[in-house]
């Protein structure tokens, strides 16, 4: 018992949850017996699972093949008796996540053999979850490398969850990636677009508005899924009474059906007058906007706009609260992500998804009737990529686009293809549902979506069970809005100009010291080139290092320029990796990589220098104007 004990105590720190479990395990456990030079081993379904003469020997030539790769993190299918993760921490390898499949080898294991000091390490992670072993893995940088490894013993008795194991390493680990990708290609827009639409904040309630709002009605989110098609003609029924929530993409198909969503929630960085109508539906439904969307989005005729605020834009961050919001929603990378916060936060029960498939359709990617005109799917499961060729309203020819072949659960048990972005939203709601367990929230959440990928921990059942169980009374629906809206904070408009100005002075100030940094980089280069120039290259080296400290500490005043350099900072990045990774180019490459970085920091902060100015200018002139007509 004080084994378990010490055991557990090291687990308490590191993973509670898990920790927990074991504590309250009863079932059936291994018992541990001793190989012939006296180490610790078992035997499970009949057969050992380390060496039975000498398990550190066996380790320790596993952990020569694993290090002789050079990962940044090894990813363990199996904790066994810890032969394995001891060799490698002994061996200097000692990011690893450690995955055991079976509670029986787990309970009897840590019961038996001291691993306190192992679990006790800030880069050692053991799990029992598939989720939470996937949550932790997104949380590393997508540019790290990975090796997953498996004892053949684990692999032979746990093979179909050593196939799950794979699949969401490999998913998981490419969503990273991707996410990154996405940062680069689109956090300029991002900022832009916020700088675009600061003038139209005060104009429309944060979405946190509501907050409360809809106490006990349910929600229904739709997506544009394929399987929208089954069962969407039947949220006619429920209209008035539950609020319906569609992402932009599901608002055209959802009209087809005779369906006006209450609400459409739309984030995309560019502007998407397709999506709408145009006509007498778009005032009939009120828009939840991100505010990062594109300006243009802000201009549709509706029947009411809502803003919400994103945590990853650290504009929204330091400035939410002076627009009256105290609310920056969990999102999964889309606006059923969001959507599905936002619920909750409205206080809605139950919570349901329809048209969620994250996977591809028969025939397509997206329910008939949107913009997607017509859509051609070619699926090579042989080189693991999927390409699309599809008509889209406003293109005058098909657009193609091709990504790897991923894979999720079916609603049935089998394999569904899927893509990256469908992959990560999958792992928020995984995610998200247990953080909801957690917390003790009683809400039921519900996948009514009849097709397309299994979400574990929400309910799956069908639409027409969700109506007859909970979608029952009706709702005033424009009541309670028009309630919650009255009631609104409003926005601090001298507030946000005067963090906007020292936003601006802080930009200035970090401009001219890249500019500084810039120069004496080049300067230092030409030293390097001349006879004797060893001792003024140090002096211009350490001027170099206090130019960066100030600069440093005038970026924490004006964080979202380095959002703007993503490209510039993850090109940087890269650089000093191979560096670390033993790839050294010599001092001149290395200062042709600071340099560029540093000339792409003073451009980004000329760029935005002005546009700061304007917005902090347009806001006092119209906080001023507010003032006059008051006092009138």
């Amino acid at each position: 018992m004080e084994i378990l004990r010490s055991n557990l105590d090291a687990l308490q720190l590191r993973n509670r949850p898990l920790a927990d479990k074991l504590e309250a395990y009863q079932g059936p456990f291994v018992t541990v017996e001793k190989a012939k030079n006296g180490s610790a081993t078992f035997r499970h379904m009949g057969k050992h699972f380390h060496s039975a003469y000498g398990p550190e020997k066996e380790a320790s030539c596993q952990a020569d093949e694993i290090t002789s790769k050079k990962p940044d993190w090894v990813l363990l299918f199996g904790l066994g008796c810890g032969h394995l993760l001891k060799a490698l921490v002994d061996k200097g390898c000692s990011k690893i996540f450690v995955y055991e499949p079976s509670m029986e080898i787990l309970s009897g294991v840590l019961a038996s053999v001291d691993l306190s000091g192992l679990l006790s390490s800030r880069t050692v992670f053991l799990y029992e979850d598939p989720t939470a072993l996937v949550a932790g893995i997104r949380e590393l940088d997508g540019f790290d490398t990975l090796i997953a490894y498996a004892p053949a013993p684990y692999k032979l008795a746990f093979a179909q969850e050593f196939v799950d194991f794979n699949t969401r390493v490999n998913n998981a680990h490419i969503t990273n990636k991707v996410c990154i990708k996405t940062d680069i290609d689109s956090r300029e827009n991002w900022i832009e677009n916020y700088f675009g639409n600061i003038s139209r904040f005060d104009e429309y309630p944060p979405v946190d508005t509501l907050k409360g709002a809809f106490k006990g009605v349910p929600m229904i989110i739709a997506g544009a899924g394929p399987s929208l098609a089954k069962n969407a003609h039947l949220l006619k029924e429920a209209k008035g009474k539950a609020v319906i929530v569609a992402a932009i993409t599901a608002y055209k198909p959802l009209l087809k059906y005779g369906v006006v969503p209450d609400f459409v929630i739309a984030s995309e960085k560019v502007d998407l007058p397709e999506y709408f109508t145009h006509g007498e539906d778009d005032l009939k439904t009120r828009l939840i906007l991100a505010e990062v969307a594109h300006p243009g989005m802000f201009e549709r005729k509706v029947k009411e706009k809502f803003v919400f605020f994103n945590p990853f834009v650290s504009l929204s961050r330091a400035q939410a609260h002076y627009w009256g919001s105290s609310y920056l929603p969990s999102s999964g990378g889309s606006v059923t992500t969001s959507a599905f916060d936002m619920a909750i936060m409205f206080g809605c029960d139950p919570v349901v998804l329809v048209g969620q498939d994250l996977c591809f359709g028969e025939n397509g990617t997206h329910v008939p009737g949107g913009v997607y005109v017509a859509q051609d799917v070619k699926i090579d499961r042989e080189n693991c990529k999927v390409s699309i060729d599809e008509d889209y309203v406003t293109l005058k020819d098909k657009a193609h686009s091709s990504f790897e072949l991923l894979w999720l659960k079916g609603l049935d048990g089998a394999p569904v293809p899927s893509k990256f972005d469908w992959v990560s939203f999958h792992q928020w709601f995984e995610n998200y549902a247990i953080s909801l367990k957690n917390a003790g929230s009683t809400v039921r959440v519900i996948n009514a979506t009849e097709g397309g990928a299994y979400i574990d921990g929400l309910e799956h059942t069908t639409l027409a069970e969700v109506l007859e169980k909970y979608v029952k009374n009706e709702v005033q629906l424009d009541a309670m809005i028009a309630g919650a809206v009255a009631r609104r904070v409003l926005p601090d408009i001298p507030a946000i100009t005067a963090s906007l100005e020292e936003m601006n002075n802080s930009l200035k100030e970090i401009g001219r010291l890249a500019d500084s940094i810039y120069r004496e980089v080049s300067s230092l280069k030409r030293e390097l080139g001349r006879e004797g120039g060893t001792l003024k290259a140090g002096r211009k080296a350490a001027k170099v290092k206090r130019l960066e400290e100030g600069l440093f500490q005038a970026a924490e005043r004006s964080p979202f320029i380095w959002e703007t350099l993503m490209a510039s900072i993850f090109e940087l990045k890269e650089y000093l990796r191979e560096e670390a990774h033993g790839g050294t180019k010599g001092i001149e490459k290395d200062i042709e990589a600071i340099q560029k970085a540093y000339g792409a920091l003073s451009k980004g902060c000329a760029k935005f220098v002005p546009v700061l100015t304007a917005a902090a200018s347009s806001l006092k002139s119209r906080g001023e104007g507010a003032l006059k007509k008051a006092a009138v």
